[in-house]
């Protein structure tokens, strides 16, 4: 018996003892989401067990660390070396002896290669720098001489099934087909087989088959052919698929290590790509097959449950970080490497269901906006019961796995009315019981009549796991989360800085967890697959040779600075081109009845002091404004929020005030996200904001307002510090910098939620200001829109031609967050929107400037290990900032490197990727190395050298302003529609076009 059912408009009658029918195992259907009306019923929670800690101010429950939880702690053991400094293996000679070789015939033959559609080659490897020895996070993979062809097959289903897991479910089914006895199958459970033996599926030319398959879950079996009641019938045609196998043809491993280990300049495997997919078919086949495992994509792998590998920490809120391990075959020269890396995600917290909803909420947040979340927060959840018994009269209970459609509408009809989210006392539906008597039940009373059971939290809202117009409400306290469900939401600031703490290790704790767990879950060292298509996987981290690039030297007005171990300080310095700042103010936002200052005198009293900080590094300040103040309420009210700020900057405006110094109450987004829109697009009016318990801390208080003044001078057109231009050759003062970016919104925004680019362009020699572009284009396409990526362009160009009395005749192009197989399509879909701006800006091609485009990746998973203390960088012990790798793993062909140009904050440093696809400015790669490298020291709003070079890096800064333009569509999960014509979609107030407006 399932379920009470009920429908969403007005019920009707029930079959098998609840309304609206049954549902018969597996997920249930789901539909569009909806939103209800305001509660107005009773608290929905009258259990107060499970709940910790209090509200955070934004809006959600803030609990650090584990607690409640049997989970394992994050290691607290020290830092050191991983490995014996005394017994460190030498880098490959032969790598290294082929790389020569190679980069030799490259130089001559490349010259004489169309450019058309090749990616720039590499013109030669880096020699700058001390050398030194890495471990880096590699292990090669060795391929038997007799290893087989590997077959490759294409799946399919009619009709399509886009649930992953159920399209799983049914290539399951279809392996135990008689016709792969005898073979071993890879597969990623999606389009692909890989075997190790050709399947005969068929006779004639064409080797394919099609299989009508009957889905029906692991634990249970198929509906029987002997069942012919019309029921039956109908759920069988309703499960059944067709699906088509056909075999696309072989790779040879043993054909694409001979492509590897050539010293020829055309040497090329034309399937390696599908080489390379097929090897990763077969490296995630013993974890895809294994228990207590779950995958994330195609390549990520956790241990969950009962797995003895599961390590989880809580970060509140009704979620769970999971540490797991990702894997992926690369080649490079002379061989075929496996990168494993450590990955941590989000889960949803298992067990009672009832607990994740308090935990969620906390004990006091139950306004209809927070329910309004839950939902959200709750929506495709799978969940197990256990309270329906066994059809054959056993007494057994049977498990029923269901899918959250949402919450309890609201409701107003001849069955009564009760508010969205209501509960089990609320809820009432038409239940016909056995003798046929039709009654109107609430969900309280359907339970302790069908099933016998008391519920013990009767006011916690029922959840809906049926549809939206077939619902089917169950009681909390009888579902359990099922592990193992990622969390594809934006996480709030707590649980990002509890992902941080569980994330964060030391590099020798990394690699350690990586040659031990890792491989264990990726079943690197026991694996019959492995064998089978003849592959073996060393047990040992690779060693690559790595060079550590010199420091460069900054200037700041009359003094020259000397970066250590990746930073510097302030102390007794002038920016190298202070602003003057003439109208200014400082506006203070604070909680009602919870005054920042008090008094006015404070208030004036740090604003002096901070007009004295800032005019102590150069800066030309005027008198400014008495400071402004603006009370909120609290919770927070978006609404409100938005009325008072645009009410305060009208009044800023009227009063010609340019920059606003904006002291918060806390690092609310909602609060940030509206004030930083009304400034920058209704308004025109800077704003930089601080948090008003750090400003106000006397201790570090000089450090913190020298860090805000970096903002203050960059904003306004100054520059904190420079290096003199031979440390940037070939650079010049007729040399522009570009940055590109593209944003994408997060998993769980409405499909309407845009995407959002950046173009970044410098407007001076010293490459240290970058007015910005910034537009919205469709959601989660990778690619610039061509028509909207030109029109920036021309506007970064005009931009530097104002300011420098001419066009620039050199241009390089960082270009970020591109992944490997994206390479070609940014030559073929961006690359031509140079050539379209330029023909706009220089007219004749003849004219136009010499470019290059580098790509640049941050989220990779390589990761370098030192092997000596002396090459390590402090109390973490990562490599030194400037660490750079051209050899060992990188592309057989490609001109790229690795940089690790900063020091690491916490845990493992990540190296920045670096992939040049054109470069008609020839540049060689020390010289390359070195510009990237030196650039990230001119990053201008911090004292130590960033991660990733500054063009890319600003242009981020840009998506993610314009995420803050459109905080309800990208930085919350929710429904609503974006609409670019009614909506923000491009640009900021003239008054902050030309500056660097997103700092």
């Amino acid at each position: 018996m399932s379920a009470p059912r009920g429908r969403g408009g007005g019920g009707g009658r029930g079959r098998g003892g609840g309304p609206g029918g049954s549902s018969r195992g597996g997920d249930s259907s789901s539909g569009s989401g909806s939103r209800g009306t305001t509660f107005r019923g009773r608290r929905p929670f009258d259990s107060t067990s499970g709940s910790r800690g209090s509200s955070s101010r934004g809006g959600s429950p803030q609990r650090g660390g584990p607690g409640g939880f049997n989970v394992k702690r994050a290691q607290s053991a020290p830092a050191a070396i991983f490995g014996d400094p005394n017994r460190v293996p030498p880098p490959d000679q032969n790598v290294a002896k082929t790389e020569n070789t190679v980069v030799k015939d490259l130089s001559t033959t490349f010259a004489r290669m169309s450019t058309e559609d090749k990616l720039a080659r590499r013109p030669d490897y880096g020699t700058c720098g001390r050398e030194t020895v890495v471990y880096t996070n590699y292990f090669p993979l060795h391929v038997a001489a007799q290893c087989p062809e590997i077959y490759r097959y294409a799946v399919s289903l009619q009709p399509e099934e886009q649930a992953k897991r159920r399209r799983r479910r049914y290539i399951e089914i279809l392996l135990q087909d008689p016709v792969f006895e005898g073979v071993m199958v890879a597969t990623d459970y999606a389009q692909v087989i890989i075997t190790n033996k050709k399947v005969p599926l068929s006779e004639g030319t064409h080797n394919r088959k099609a299989v009508e398959i009957q889905w029906y879950p692991p634990d249970g079996e198929p509906i029987s052919e002997s069942d012919e009641s019309e029921r039956a019938q109908a759920a069988r045609k309703k499960a059944t698929k067709t699906l088509l196998i056909e075999e696309l043809g072989t790779v040879s491993l043993l054909e694409l290590i001979k492509s590897l280990t050539s010293t020829g300049a055309g040497a090329y495997y034309p399937l390696k790509d599908e080489a390379i997919q097929a090897l990763n078919v077969i490296l995630a086949r013993g974890p895809h097959v294994a228990e207590n495992m779950v995958a994330v994509g195609q390549n990520k792998f956790y241990p969950v449950g009962k797995h003895p590998l599961t390590e989880a920490w809580s970060l509140s809120e009704g979620l769970q970080a999971l540490r797991g391990y990702f894997s992926s075959a690369r080649t490079s020269v002379n061989r075929i490497l496996v990168n494993i890396n450590v990955s941590t995600s989000a889960f949803y917290k298992p067990g009672k269901l009832l607990e994740l909803m308090q935990d969620y909420l906390g004990p006091t947040n139950r306004s209809p906006s927070h329910l309004l979340k839950l939902e959200a927060f709750l929506r495709l959840l799978r969940v197990e019961t256990h309270y329906m018994l066994a059809k054959d009269g056993s007494n057994k209970r049977v498990r029923k796995v269901k899918t959250i459609f949402g919450l309890a509408r609201s409701n107003n009809d001849s069955k009564g009315t009760w508010p969205h989210a209501a509960n089990a006392q609320q809820v009432k539906f038409s239940y016909t019981d056995p003798d046929g008597k039709v009654s109107l039940i609430s969900v309280e009373e359907y339970y302790a009549r069908v099933h016998q059971i008391t519920l013990k939290t009767p006011t916690s809202p029922v959840v809906n796991v049926g549809n939206r117009d077939h619902p089917t409400y169950i009681p909390p306290e009888l579902c359990d989360v099922l592990p193992g469900q990622v969390a594809g939401r934006m996480l709030s600031a707590n649980q990002t800085r509890l992902m941080i703490e569980f994330a964060a290790r030391p590099p020798n704790h990394n690699a350690m967890s990586i040659t031990q767990q890792g491989l264990e879950v990726m079943q690197v060292k026991q694996n019959d697959a492995l064998s089978a298509f003849g592959i073996n996987i060393g047990g040992n981290l690779l060693t690559v040779q790595a060079r550590i690039l010199p420091v460069p030297k900054l200037q700041y007005a009359g003094k020259e600075q000397q970066p250590e171990n990746g930073k510097w300080n302030l102390a007794r310095v002038r920016y190298t081109k202070p602003a003057t700042i003439q109208s200014w103010g400082c506006l203070v936002i604070e909680e009602r009845g919870r005054p920042v200052f008090q008094s006015q005198e404070q208030a004036l009293e740090l604003v002096s002091t901070f007009k004295s900080a800032l005019q102590s590094y150069g800066l030309r300040m005027g008198d400014p404004q008495p400071p402004a103040k603006i009370a909120i309420g609290w919770p927070y009210n978006p609404s409100e929020i938005t009325d008072v700020i645009q009410a305060k900057l009208a009044q800023m405006v009227k009063m010609r005030i340019g920059m606003l110094l904006v002291l918060l109450p806390s690092d609310n987004t909602i609060l940030y996200d509206t004030l930083k829109y009304q400034g920058d697009v209704r308004f025109g009016v800077a704003t930089i904001c601080t948090i008003a318990k750090k400003i106000l801390n006397q201790r570090g208080q000089a450090q913190y307002m020298a860090n805000v003044g970096l903002k203050f001078n960059l904003k306004s057109g100054g520059v904190n510090h420079d290096m003199r231009i031979q440390q940037l050759a070939p650079l010049d003062n007729k040399t522009i910098l570009i940055g590109i970016d593209v944003s994408h919104p997060v998993p769980g925004s409405s499909d309407s939620a845009p995407s959002i680019t950046g173009v970044v362009g410098s407007v001076d020699s010293q490459f240290n200001n970058y007015p910005a572009s910034i537009r919205t284009q469709t959601g989660r396409q990778e690619m610039v829109d061509s028509s909207d990526l030109t029109e920036m362009i021309v506007e970064r160009f005009k931009l530097w031609e104002k300011r420098n009395g001419g066009l620039p005749n050199k241009v390089i192009v960082y270009r970020d967050g591109v992944s490997e197989g994206q390479y070609p399509v940014v030559l073929r879909e961006e690359w031509p929107s140079f050539a379209e701006a330029y023909k706009k800006l220089y007219g004749t091609e003849k004219n136009f400037p010499k470019s290059s485009l580098v790509i640049c990746t941050k989220r990779g998973h390589t990761r370098f290990y030192p092997t000596k203390p002396e090459d390590s960088e402090g109390r973490n012990m990562n490599v030194k900032p400037g660490t750079v790798v051209d050899r060992g793993i990188t592309g057989e062909r490609l001109f790229d490197f690795f940089l690790v140009a900063h020091a690491g904050l916490q845990g493992t440093s990540k190296p920045a990727h670096y992939i040049c696809l054109r470069d008609e400015n020839k540049l060689g790669a020390d010289q390359l190395q070195r510009i990237t490298h030196n650039l990230c020291y001119v990053y201008g709003r911090a004292t130590r050298a960033v991660s990733v070079c500054p063009p890319a890096y600003y242009a981020d800064l840009v998506c993610e302003r314009g995420r803050s333009y459109l905080h309800s569509f990208l930085k919350e999960n929710t429904s609503v529609s974006y609409d670019r014509s009614r909506h923000w979609s491009r640009g900021v107030h003239d008054r902050l076009k030309d500056t660097m407006f997103y700092l």
